[in-house]
């Protein structure tokens, strides 16, 4: 099993049976009245492998990891307990492929089917000639940025706020300069307090980004991009190497006009994570169209070596930001 983490804890799984697992919400996932996307897919992903480790005959084979991670999310999920219901659909020597449906009330919120392997299966191995483009600024000096000292390429950014609080744990990176390509975000992420990330935390990070519908549109909505990084620039200058402290409120997010709908997200692990996790990760979130209130978004994440952890795809629908907080009450978006 795995090490215990904040995440973790926060996700309460228990198991009810030998395929119903019963996992919490926290206040720190909520987005208004419902949860944030990549707090559910880390619910789901810890629920997989969890069932992996701890089901007699598919523990028996030695598949502890998940390989790829599709999710449907039919329904926005609240603020309250969820029931997953594990089908095993395929259990093979190689591979065994799991559905995983989430439900609230006896409404199904999100369906998801995950392949695992065991990533540590011998097989080949080669070298490509794939790289970012264009290339990010160079890795930051983590010790240095750490210590609270200025570094050459990437300016430290804290935000404490009522929407996602669990970004209150987090410092990120912004690069110097800012985003001068449009449909293009980078940065670096750590967890305060030595906490580290594993394969689940991965999954939650695939959907912790910028808002790439309004740094596109430069609405100056709550995660714009272009928004946060002028008020970062601007303390930098004047506390250089001390972190940028900024906030959100319910009240500013009632007050967007547009809010992302994550329709499908996929994920797929590249190589293992070692077992105490890693402390920073590399983000890139890419988008190549907004058409239509229609927006593909892929998400990066590699190591503090620049070495890939895993790859990411969200279709996103870009909706009227009242149907969401309409009423305060979390309502289908489809």
């Amino acid at each position: 099993m795995a090490n215990s983490s904040i995440l973790k804890d926060q996700i309460n799984l228990k198991r009810s049976s030998s395929h119903v697992y019963t996992v919490s919400y926290h206040a720190d996932w909520t987005v208004g009245p419902v949860l944030h996307g990549g707090c559910v897919a880390a619910a789901i992903h810890h629920a997989a492998t969890t069932h992996l480790v701890t089901e007699p005959t598919l523990a028996a084979l030695n598949q502890p990891d998940i390989l790829t991670l599709h999710l449907e999310f039919l329904r926005a999920c609240e603020a309250r307990e969820s029931t997953i219901t594990i089908t095993d659909l395929k259990v093979g020597a190689r591979t065994s492929t799991l559905q995983l449906q989430l439900s609230q009330g006896g409404q199904t919120k999100v369906i998801a089917l995950a392949t695992s392997i065991n990533l540590d299966s011998p097989g080949p191995t080669a070298a490509t000639a794939w790289r970012l483009h264009p290339p990010p600024r160079p890795a930051p000096d983590f010790e240095a940025v750490l210590a609270r000292r200025p570094d050459a390429h990437w300016l430290p950014a804290h935000l404490a706020g009522e929407i996602i609080p669990f970004t209150r744990r987090q410092l990120v990176l912004n690069p110097r300069g800012g985003f001068p390509v449009d449909g293009i975000c980078d940065a670096w992420n750590t967890f305060l307090g030595g906490e580290r990330m594993d394969a689940t935390y991965l999954a939650m990070m695939t959907d912790c980004i910028p808002s790439m519908s309004d740094t596109l549109l430069r609405n100056g909505g709550l995660y714009d991009a272009r928004r946060s990084f002028a008020k970062i620039e601007q303390w930098a200058m004047e506390n250089p190497g001390v972190p940028a402290e900024l906030t959100n409120s319910l009240k500013e997010a009632m007050q967007a006009s547009i809010f992302n709908n994550t329709v499908t997200l996929d994920i797929e692990f590249k190589r293992k994570l070692p077992k105490n996790g890693v402390q920073w990760t590399f983000t890139r979130a890419e988008s190549r169209m907004l058409e239509g209130g229609r927006l593909d978004l892929d998400v990066t994440i590699c190591d503090q070596n620049m070495d890939l952890l895993c790859i990411a795809r969200q279709a996103v629908l870009v909706l009227d930001a009242r149907r969401k907080f309409r009423d305060g009450k979390a309502k289908s978006v489809l």
